[in-house]
């Protein structure tokens, strides 16, 4: 899926805390892997730790039981 679409349906606030943004840059650019970044985007807003593993399930396809 593409990532900008995720992003979309797992309704990302329109700004990210900066070092989230950041966090989520690397992860796109393959610099980080999952588990780093499922650590570490929401280190700065506990908020995003659903927001994060719907990005990851997204991007994978793997999605949760209904």
């Amino acid at each position: 899926m593409n990532w900008l679409i995720a992003q979309e349906m797992c309704g990302f606030p329109d700004r990210l805390h900066p070092v989230s943004e950041l966090i989520l840059n690397y992860y796109l650019s393959d610099t980080i892997g999952m588990p780093t970044f499922l650590r570490y985007f929401s280190l700065p807003n506990s908020d995003y730790i659903p927001l994060a593993r719907c990005f990851v399930d997204m991007l994978t396809g793997v999605l949760p039981p209904i």
